[in-house]
């Protein structure tokens, strides 16, 4: 369907005759085109793994089929930061782990503060565990008994980047178990899993014996863990916090007061008086950014679902994460072109005023939350503009926004239209796909990543009513 308008415009000035004059060369026809566009959805193989999360669990869907997300993780060794047995003595303002320094007006009213602690010796491990933590949004059946088991790596984490499609199996061959846990969804939002305490002598004697500390050294000695899902499905979590943490004591000698006057008491006397020894603490090492770590994100019906999906359903097309499915938007430029050339065969003398992709989004009856954010890429660019924390450039990258109101996204694309139309070069495909997106702002910079939370977007296909239907709408003039 193509719609034609005719314009002109001057400059207006003033003349000794009062005359308007409007060359004809000013005179500019304006043409309206609305088309009908493909799409499709289509699958990729794998995601950078580049989320501040992690994802944990297994969940089955009558639509998409199964999804299970496990990972691997190396330990942040805190060069540095970590020194046993930690005589370092704190108060409740301090931010900072240590001996809280009223431990002793806790066990006796007479004892004043700690002041400090010297001669520290007699290590001992009380507990090891791993620590898994997330948060309040989790996605499926709170109710569903599942269990986690963490194996130790004996291969080494060697990549510089690592991707959703990671086969934990290249670095664990599940033959060190560490500990293995049920769990369901609790307010608590952790997971403990009990470890061998060898596992955190082993882990202490580096930061007491070693002599030169660094992570390559740690992750010599420990390698890292596969955290594995291992019981049922349910849910999927957001893990934010995970890593090994170990409880400890010692003794040493303690700096105080007693009745006002200072004094110097043992570890030992205190236990042999009070029945307890307050020098207890614990450290935590983290799987964190800083370290390397990869999802595996699993789905291996995605090929078959979603041949099904474009097989049987023309008039909805999807995305999913963090599974990699996107809509493909296969962009009519020799329509366009064509629409162009019938009503200017000199397209030197054409000029794009507005050229959008809109898409329709369809209401999935809150079943998933709906990605706010799309990005339409070509496929194979996708790996660079997530590595190099590209924005969008409005010429091979584009975003867009949900227009709540109007329940659509609609993207620019007017200047790469023009410059391809103009054989300036600009690389533009007839194939893109909208890729899920969150924005990310830190340090007044602004950078996007791929979704990697549980969503789903439906979009209107080509089989959809009329009015519903994905489109390019173009506005060109066309200079006399």
């Amino acid at each position: 369907m193509c719609l034609i308008g005719l314009f002109a415009t001057s400059c207006e000035e003033d003349t000794p005759i009062g005359v308007n004059i409007q060359p004809e060369e000013d005179l500019l026809e304006s043409y309206s085109c609305h088309l009908t566009i493909n799409t499709g959805t289509i699958v990729s193989d794998s995601l950078l793994s580049k989320a501040d999360f992690l994802l944990f669990g297994r969940y089955s869907d009558e639509l998409f089929g199964e999804v299970s997300a496990e990972y691997v993780s190396q330990l942040d060794a805190r060069i540095g930061g970590v020194i046993l047995p930690d005589t370092t003595v704190v108060d409740e303002n301090s931010g900072i782990s240590g001996i809280m320094n009223t431990l002793l007006t806790d066990i006796d009213k007479k004892f004043g503060k700690i002041k400090s602690l010297k001669n520290a010796k007699n290590f001992t491990i009380d507990s090891t565990r791993y620590i898994m933590q997330y948060n309040s949004d989790f996605w499926g059946d709170s109710t569903a008994l599942q269990a986690v088991q963490v194996y130790e790596l004996n291969k080494p984490l060697d990549k510089d980047k690592y991707y959703t499609n990671t086969n934990p199996a290249d670095y664990c061959d599940q033959s060190i178990l560490l500990g293995e846990q049920n769990y369901q969804i609790k307010h608590s939002r952790e997971i403990v899993v009990p470890l061998p305490d060898e596992i955190g002598k082993r882990i202490s004697d580096f930061y007491i014996n070693g002599k030169t500390q660094t992570q390559k050294a740690f992750n010599d000695l420990f390698k890292g863990v596969y955290v594995k899902h291992a019981f049922n499905e349910g849910t999927i979590l957001q893990v934010t916090v995970s890593g090994i943490l170990v409880y400890y004591h010692y003794d040493a000698e303690i700096l105080t007061t007693y009745n006002g006057k200072d004094t110097t008491v043992t570890s030992e006397g205190l236990k042999e008086r009070y029945g307890i020894n307050p020098l207890v603490t614990s450290y935590f090492l983290s799987g964190n950014k800083a370290v390397k770590r990869a999802n595996a994100i699993q789905h291996e019906e995605w090929s078959t679902t979603v041949n099904r999906i474009n097989a049987n359903d023309s008039v909805n097309t999807f995305t999913y994460t963090p599974a990699g499915v996107y809509t493909q938007v296969v962009i009519p430029y020799n329509e366009i072109m064509d629409s162009v050339k019938a009503k200017a065969s000199d397209t030197t003398k054409v000029k794009f005023n507005s050229v959008r992709l809109v898409l329709h989004r369809q209401d999935m009856k809150n079943k998933y939350a709906y990605s706010g954010q799309m990005l339409l890429i070509a496929k194979d660019s996708i790996e660079s503009f997530f590595l190099n924390n590209r924005m969008p450039d409005g010429y091979s990258s584009f975003i867009s926004t949900l227009d709540t109101k109007k329940d659509i996204f609609a993207f620019n694309v007017t200047a790469p239209i023009q410059s391809r139309l103009n054989g300036e070069g600009i690389r533009f495909p007839d194939e893109m796909v909208m890729v899920p997106v969150s924005r990310i702002s830190a340090n007044s910079t602004h950078y996007y990543n791929q979704q990697m939370w549980m969503t789903s977007t439906s979009l209107y296909g080509t089989g959809a009513e009329e009015k519903l239907k994905p489109c390019v709408d173009v506005i060109f003039t066309k200079r006399q």
